[in-house]
This record gives C-alpha cells, structure tokens and sequence, in this order.
C-alpha cells in the first residue's frame, strides 16, 4: 500500500511540475497582429476592447462596452458674480474608487432639476479623479440646476448625481467703484431704460458707433447733424455704391466680430493681443485645433459687383504626420439674414464658397502668407473655389442676399481630440471693386495682366515718367525702329531691372526687428553698416534654419540678381550658406528654388553670395529666404541683401542692335555674352590686330578647315598642340602605334585579348545568343579544355501576351581534358511582376560523378515562393541523393536528419523481481551541449498494468541510467533518447 501510495505521490507531483512549466509559457512569445487586431470579449460574449490596427487607421487599444461607471456624489454649487462655482471632491455614492476606465466627470446645466444631461454638451469636465472647483459664467440671473456625470473611455455615461439649484449673482454696489463699468464690462442689452438716469446718457457717454440706424427716428438726421467729412465710403448704399469701393477689414482685435460654428473635441479659439509680428494690428485669432468661425458682421451681396476676400494665416505649430490645411472664404446668407445658403441653395454650415484658399496646406515654415479670391454675380450652383483670378470670378447661389467672412482652421483635426496643431490669423477683408471706377487703390500688386488689358488700350500718356523698366518690357517688343540711333551706350547694355526690393536690406529697420524671432536676432555690427542679420546655428542635430524676408509677383522666365554678404563665425559647423527665392504657383505649391549658395564658406570673414536666377514655367509668386542649412554650431551674420528684378536679353528683338544704335567703343568684352558675335554679326575687315585681345583666339574660336598646312610653321605643332582626343583611327597610318602605352582611351572593336595564345584574357562581346559580353581567364595548360569564364547575358521570357527580359550573370571555373562536367554559379536579377531574383552554386552538373548544388530563389513583389535548396548525390548516377529545402512554411529534408545533440537506442531489463525498479546503465556517448535532458519508452502492450513505470537518472554527454518497474520479472525493451541543448 506504501508504494502505491508512493508512486500516486511522485506523479501528482510530476504534474504539477508540468503544470507549472505550462503557466509559465508565454502564449504569444513569438506573434504578431498582422494587419488586424485582437478583440477581447467578456465571458458573456461582449466586445469590451480591441488592440492593434483599428477601422480609422490609428494603432492602440480602444475600450468598447465598458460597464457604466458610479454615480459621483453631489457637488457643492456656490454664486459667483454671472456665474456658478461648481466643486466635487472626487467622491462616488456607490463605489470606494474611481473606476480605472474613467474618462471625465462632466457638469451639466439645466432649467429644471430632472432634465436629462446630454453627455454631448457639458458645460465643464473634472479630469481627475481627486475632483476640484470650475467656475462656470451663466447668461441668467434665473434658478439653474447643477448635476454630474460620470463618463468612461468607452463612452459609456453612468447615472447622473443629484440636482444640485444654484443662482448666479448680480453685482451690487459695494461690487463696483465708480467709473469701474466701461464698455467691456457691459454685457449686450445689459443698460435698460430702467437702470438709465434722466441725461445719463450725453455725447461722452455714446460709443464710437453705438447709434444705429434702428435708433434713429424716421429723418431725425438732417444736413445740420452731419459733420464734415462724416459720409464714408462705407456708409453710401444702391446707385451711391456703384462710385466708391465698400470694405469689410477685421484686425482680429474684437472677439465679438466671430462665432465659433464648430471645433473638434478639445479645439480652443482665442485673440490675442500684443503678437508684435503680426503685420496689420499686432492682434490675432488662434485656434488650437479644428475651428469652424464665421463673422458676425453681414455684407449685402449685389449682383454686377466684384468682391475681394482675402486673408493673412499663418501656422505656429502641426501635427507629427505633418501640415495641416485650411480654408478661407464666405458664407451665405438668405434674405432674412439667418438662413443659411450653400452653393446648393440648402440651409447648411457645409459646401460655401471658399474662394481665397480650399484645403491649402500651411507648413509652420511658410510664416503668413496672404490668400486672395474675388466673386460676382450669382448662379444656380454656386462656386466651391478657388477663384484667385479677378478675371474668373466665383458666384454665389441664386438666393444669396449677404455674405460674411467664413474660415476653416486646422482642418485634419477634426477629428483629433486634443489636437496640438494651431493656426494664427492676423487679418480677414471683403472689398468691393465696384464696375468702372477700379484705380490704383483697388488693385493689387500685380493683379493687372497682359491678357487683362484691351489691345492698344496703354499710351504713352497713361505710363508714368521711368515707370517702364527691364521687367515691363515683353520679349521682342524692343525692335531697331524703337531705337533712336546712337542711343545705346555702354552704359545701356549692362542691362538690369527696378531696384531693390528688399524694404530693410541692411537689416536696421523696425520690419526685420519684427521678424527676427526665435533663434533670429539683429545685432551690431555689420559689413560697413550698423547692424547686422544673426541666426544661431546651435543644434543637437544638423538643422536648417531659414527666415521669409519678403515676397513679390513674379511670372515663368523672369529673373532675379540676388545677392548677399554672410559671415559664418569660426566654430560654424554646417553644410552650405544660402540665400535664396522659392518659386510658388497661384496654388502655394512649391515648382522650385534659385539659390545663391556657398558650401565651404571661409569662417570669420565677411563673403559675398551672388547668383541670377529664372522663375520656372507655372510661377506667379517668389519668397525670398535667407538659410543657414544644416547646421549644428557657432552663428551666421547677414547683410547688404539685394533681390533686384532683371531685364534679360531676350527681351531685346533679334536684329534690333544695328550699327547706328552703337556708339563709338561701347561694345567692350563684358558687354558681349558668350558666342553672341558669329561671323554674320562682323563686318567685313572689321576686325583688326589692334581689335583682338591678347591669347583671345583659342582653338574653339576658329572655324572648321580655316586653317589649313599653308597657314601652320615648320614644327609649329608639339605634343602640347595636340588637343585630347582629336587623332582618332583614321588620321594614324598602319603599324603607327607599336610598343607604346595607352592611358586613359576607349577602344571600340569586337575582342579585347592580352595575348595571343597561351596565359591570357580574352574580353568579347559575347559568344552566342542570349550572352552579351564574357571574360575569359585562359591558363595556358596544354590539358586546359575549356576556361575559367565570367559572362552575363539577356534571355527572353513571356507571359501571356507579354515578353519580358531576363538579366543574368555566370561564373564557371576551368575545365581539364577528359571531362564534361562544369563548376560555378550563376545569379539573376529580380524582373518586377514577372520574376524574383534568382542565385545557383553547383559542382558538377551532370553525367556520372557526384554532384552538389546550392539555389536560392527570392519571390517577387508579395507573391509567396521563396526558397533555399540544398542537393547533393553521390556518384554514379542513380546513387543515393538527399535534399533540404527552406521556405517560409519550414524546413523539409527528403533524407535522414542527423544532428550531433540527438542520440536514440534500445536497451532491454529484465527486473531483478516483481515490483522492484530495475537499472541498465547506458555509456559510451558522445551529445553535443551543455545541459541534457532523456526520455525513455516502455515497448510493451502492457503499460500501466504489467509495466508501471520507466525513468531515467543521471543524464549526462556520455551516458545515462534507465529505470524499469514491472509486477513480475519479464525481459523489457525500452527506447530512449538524449537531447543536448
């Protein structure tokens, strides 16, 4: 009964030893979630998350179904001044902890203490689950009800808390001192007739643009209360309109002139003020994340006039995946000033008229810039823009009546939560360019085209005095009729166009000043001037560094002449100095740059970069940028910047330049661009001794033939005569070159050989079809049958319809008399769609000898199939032969796999009796490893009954002991195996 008992003891424990290894097995080691995710259910079936790829693209893990969450305890409501402090101290009534799962507790307000919060629209959110006080601003003076409620990750709401009243407090007396209430404290419609003195209201009281035409008695304002000068333009309406221009500007100073429409979950819109960058007012509008605003001012839409919208954006800071986009143009209104009218006619936010800018992308590298469009008239469908074009207006709907500013700012975010990008908007304008009164005021810089112009319709009498430079004048226009004679002077044809552009070019003024943030800066010091432009290069990393310093209109062929002075200090590190100008088309999109460059600048000294440069086709709009590029220490100063417009010489008609246009000696050399004077251009004996430069007749300079034997002097030519190149095959008699060295020379002809016969290499173009060039290796042996060679070749293939080439290269090694049996390797190129790329190692391809192989094959593009194969055979042919091949399914071996760290055998025990374990000692191994472990098997029919139980002891390299325990005393073969690890 003991052994029994024994024997039940040492299994139970052999199975927990098992067990216990089991559990502790990690189930996914070795996994991967390709291109999917795991769900988790609960034990009822639910989906309560997923991790890994989710149906939007995004990588994580999303809860699904969580269980609701406690109900929190009831806030604590204090009055405030217009408002409602609401406090929770992050307690529950039915639960001791917050639940882990928990998103935010959200705080509802409602009119009535049983209304049902709507978990869409709180007024605030707690975060944390210690709690805390929010204060809340409310527009009634009335009873409110406080509740909250608790929100998982899941988006599951528990049940919310009890109604807590609260009532806002109005301000008294001892509230306010006196002239405390200005304009900004006052909320609109707060000043009642009743809170009104008698005469409390005199001329000081009124607001700049308080009275408005609502106010106004029918004709209570006569030409007596009109003040000089009052009128505006934006005052006259109807047939007074049609003889002014209207605009709407907004500086972004005034947070009542917009209303938010839309934001993204955890989207802010703010004004900012004292921005010192921003051009127009120094306020701003910023918003972090996706706002959707329109203005809260309407334009009345009349039909026949052309309106302006534009903008100036900019983005402070983008997502990691990159820049984000937005849009910029007006919403429509009905007649009723409420409803809404899309480009459809449908009352919706959704589908305007964006004409100044439609999911244009803004890097935080392009500073403002400044987007324009133009709409009239209207239409059945509106236009969706972008309408940049003053020529090609967008329209409006047929039941437009007014229009407002409308603007989309961060566009990708929508659907960002919390979302990090933030864009920044400095000025917003709606103009009105009324038909037939357009002047100079009413155009933008470089908005009047050659295709908008009628022909003839400039004179003389419309061009202001020097008002015509290089840049205006078209290629070809200038013709020798235009020119008075004698009029070209030397003077004159170095020819460049208007001055600089640049408004602050050595870097002194209050624009660069503004500019300059960030690692920018101005300092003193400049060359020759009193300050300079200085950039700090300091980075971990190499890193580029570069400042917008302006921007004008510039059309495909026109030039720039750009030039600069920089100084790298002496500890700069980086890898080049660039000044240069971004070509953009109307779209923003960049088509290239021109660039000033200096890559090894000499450190601690003041260089000059220079360069012209030529607007690609497509351009409309050049940036001009100043760069320190790929830097990682010390600085860069920069001054005395030039970006001047150029009159290039195809502006000039061919033959407008005749010889009465000239003056005397005017055309010197650095007047005369590269190959312009040919023989036609020369008149005849006009080029004398005295006219030619010293050494200016080079060798490109005469003509082909024009000097012939007569013309050269007796050993005149020496080898430093002879131009590199010029004696080819045909000019050298036969047998003329002999023993002499050859550098540096392609020889054309069939084969290459160093020697005739014997130890040589031969190089040929190939010596069957589909080879296409060889390298031969001969040793010279008279038992040498064939060479070592390296050859490649193009074989052709086909699929269907399609035939497809297939580029390999082979190397074989020598081959002796008496045989035919080959060595070597051959490799083939991957042939996308068709092929993957392909290698094979043999010895011995053939016929009566042993043979072995090695061939690999990468499977194209997706398709499955690559593979490693090992052969081989013993000689003769026929003999045994084993395979191993590798794929991505396993390793499969046609022969017997024989590893040094597994060996098997049999012993046989015989039990020295009944029920007594009995031992056969097995030596003499030899496993490879370091640490060993043995299973052993009973060959019997009887296990459990007659043999019950085998196992092994002492398990080690060389040997092992196994164990037999039978209820009587039969012979017992047992199998075993050692493994080494």
């Amino acid at each position: 009964m003991s052994s029994e008992l024994a024997r039940l003891a040492a299994r139970v424990a052999a199975l927990e030893k098992q067990l216990s290894r089991t559990t502790r097995t990690a189930r996914m080691a070795y996994s991967s979630i390709e291109s999917g995710a795991i769900e988790v259910y609960d034990q009822d079936g639910t989906l309560r998350g997923s991790m890994g790829l989710q149906d939007d693209g995004t990588v994580g893990f999303i809860a699904h179904n969580g269980p609701p969450p406690p109900t929190p305890t009831a806030p604590t409501v204090e009055p405030t001044l217009s408002g409602l402090t609401i406090t929770w101290p992050g307690t529950w009534t039915d639960a001791e902890t917050a639940p882990l799962d928990l998103a935010e507790v959200q705080v509802h307000i409602a009119a009535t203490a049983d209304a049902e919060p709507d978990t869409a629209r709180p007024v605030a959110a707690f975060h944390t689950t210690v709690g805390g006080s929010v204060t809340v601003a409310l527009d009634t003076y009335e009873m409110v009800w406080v509740r909250l409620i608790a929100v998982n990750t899941s988006g599951t709401a528990g049940e919310p808390s009890t109604a807590v009243p609260g009532l806002a407090r109005k301000a008294v007396p001892d509230d306010l001192v006196n002239a405390i209430i200005d304009e900004t404290k006052l909320a609109r419609g707060a000043v009642t007739d009743a809170a009104l003195a008698l005469g409390a209201v005199n001329s000081t009281a009124l607001a700049d643009g308080a009275v408005l035409a609502a106010k106004l008695a029918a004709n209570s304002v006569t030409l007596g209360k009109l003040a000089d000068g009052a009128v505006t333009l934006s005052a006259l309406g109807g047939a007074l309109a049609d003889s002014t221009s209207q605009r709407l500007i907004d500086a972004m100073g005034e947070a009542a002139a917009w209303q938010t429409t839309a934001q993204g979950t955890g989207a802010t819109w703010s004004h900012l003020s004292g921005v010192t960058d921003a051009p127009t007012g120094q306020t701003v509008g910023e918003a972090h994340g996706f706002i959707q605003l329109r203005g809260t001012t309407l334009v009345p839409y009349e039909p026949g006039v052309l309106y302006r919208v534009s903008a100036r954006v900019r983005a402070t800071a983008q997502l990691s995946t990159g820049p984000e986009a937005f849009y910029v143009g007006v919403l429509g209104v009905g007649a009723d000033k409420t409803t809404l009218v899309n480009r459809t006619g449908a009352n919706s936010p959704n589908n305007h008229y964006y004409a100044a800018a439609s999911a244009r992308s803004l890097p935080t590298t392009d500073g403002w810039i400044t987007v324009v469009g133009y709409l009239k008239d209207r239409a059945a469908t509106g236009s969706a823009g972008t309408n940049n074009d003053p020529r090609a207006p967008g329209a409006v709907h047929d039941f437009v009546r007014y229009i407002t500013p409308y603007l989309w700012l961060n566009y990708g975010s929508q659907s960002v939560s919390g979302s990090t990008s933030a864009m920044q908007v400095d000025a917003v304008a709606i103009e009105t360019l009324k038909t037939g009164i357009v002047d100079a005021t009413n155009l933008v810089s470089g908005s009047v085209t050659a295709a908008a112009l009628a022909a003839d319709s400039v004179i003389a009498g419309k061009i202001a005095a020097d008002s015509v430079t290089g840049r205006e004048i078209a290629a070809n226009s200038v013709t020798a009729s235009e020119i008075a004679a004698a009029s070209i002077s030397t003077d004159k044809l170095v020819v460049a166009g208007g001055t600089n552009v640049l408004s602050d070019p050595s870097f002194e003024g209050a624009y660069t000043a503004a500019i300059a943030k960030n690692e920018w800066s101005v300092v003193s010091g400049g060359n020759g001037s009193a300050k300079a432009l200085r950039v700090d290069a300091t980075a971990t990393t190499a890193t580029t560094r570069a400042l917008a310093l302006t921007s004008l209109p510039m059309l495909s062929s026109e030039q720039l002449y750009l030039a600069i002075d920089a100084n790298a200090s002496s500890d700069w590190v980086g890898g080049a100095l660039k000044f240069y100008a971004r070509w953009l088309d109307g779209n923003g999109g960049t088509l290239g740059w021109g660039v000033a460059q200096i890559d090894a600048p000499t450190r601690g000294s003041w260089l000059r970069l220079a360069a012209t440069v030529t607007a690609p086709a497509n351009t409309t709009t050049a940036t001009i940028w100043v760069e320190s590029y790929q830097g990682t220490a010390g600085s860069v100063l920069w001054d005395n910047a030039v970006v001047r417009p150029l009159l290039t010489g195809v502006q000039i008609a061919d033959g407008a330049i005749t010889a009465p246009k000239l003056l005397a000696g005017s055309v010197t050399a650095e007047k005369i661009t590269a190959l312009a004077v040919t023989a036609e251009k020369i008149a005849a004996l006009a080029v004398t001794t005295d006219k030619l430069n010293a050494l200016s007749v080079t060798a490109e300079k005469i003509a082909v033939n024009a000097i012939t034997a007569t013309k050269i002097a007796a050993g005149a030519i020496e080898a430093t005569h002879i131009k590199s190149g010029s004696i080819t095959a045909e000019k050298l008699d036969a047998d003329a070159i002999n023993g002499k060295t050859i550098n540096g020379a392609v020889i054309i002809g069939s084969t290459l050989q160093t020697a005739a016969s014997g130890q040589r290499v031969v190089i040929s173009p190939g010596n069957a079809t589909p080879e296409t060039g060889s390298i031969e290796f001969y040793s010279g042996s008279a038992d040498e049958a064939a060479p070592a060679e390296l050859s490649t070749a193009i074989a052709y293939g086909s699929q269907g319809s399609v035939d497809y080439e297939i580029p390999s290269v082979a190397l074989t090694a020598p081959r002796v008399s008496g045989t035919s049996q080959e060595s070597g390797m051959w490799l083939q190129g991957h042939i996308p769609g068709y092929s993957g790329g392909a290698f094979h190692l043999y010895a011995n391809d053939s016929g009566g000898n042993g043979a072995a192989s090695i061939t690999g094959y990468g499977a194209d593009t997706s398709d499955a199939g690559s593979s490693i194969e090992l052969s081989v055979r013993d000689a003769p042919s026929g003999s045994a032969s084993s395979s191993a091949e590798l794929t991505s399914s396993g390793f499969n071996i046609s022969g017997v796999l024989k590893a040094g760290n597994i060996v098997a055998g049999r012993v046989t025990i015989t039990p020295s009796a009944a029920n007594v374990p009995t031992s056969v000692t097995v030596t003499g191994l030899n496993v490879k490893g370091t640490a060993f472990r043995a299973v052993a098997t009973p060959s019997t029919s009887v296990p459990g009954t007659s043999v019950t139980g085998v196992g092994v002891t002492n398990v080690t390299a060389t040997g092992l002991t196994i164990w037999v325990t039978r209820t009587n005393t039969t012979s017992t073969g047992v199998d075993w195996m050692v493994m080494g690890s």
